[in-house]
């Protein structure tokens, strides 16, 4: 599924950087994901499980959304709008999540 810049439907957008994740993935990997990035339908069909959605920031709508390979579709949602930011491995994601900010 080729990504450019952003791809858009109503309601529904998925930002460039994602086919930067896309082009590091092997073929099984990208044609998994390609279903769920295809639209806005596909995506609201994989997010209906709770159990495939994780929440990965306290102060914005921000979710994981579990995906074949121990990949993450990062994404946020605010009302309708869905964005899809990124996708990442589990374990990326857990490092970085990790962290703990400093205080000065």
């Amino acid at each position: 599924m080729p990504i450019t810049k952003k791809q858009r439907s109503p309601g529904f957008e998925v930002d460039g950087r994602v086919s930067i994740a896309l082009d590091a993935l092997d073929d099984a990997q990208k044609q998994a994901l390609g279903g769920v990035l295809s639209d806005r339908d596909h995506f609201i069909a994989s997010t209906a499980s709770g159990r495939n959605v994780t929440t990965i920031s306290k102060n914005n709508q921000f979710y994981a959304l579990r995906a074949p390979g121990g990949l993450r579709i990062i994404y946020s949602k605010v009302g309708d709008d869905i964005v899809v930011m990124d996708v990442m491995r589990q374990a990326t994601l857990d490092r970085y999540g990790s962290r703990k900010t400093a205080t000065a």
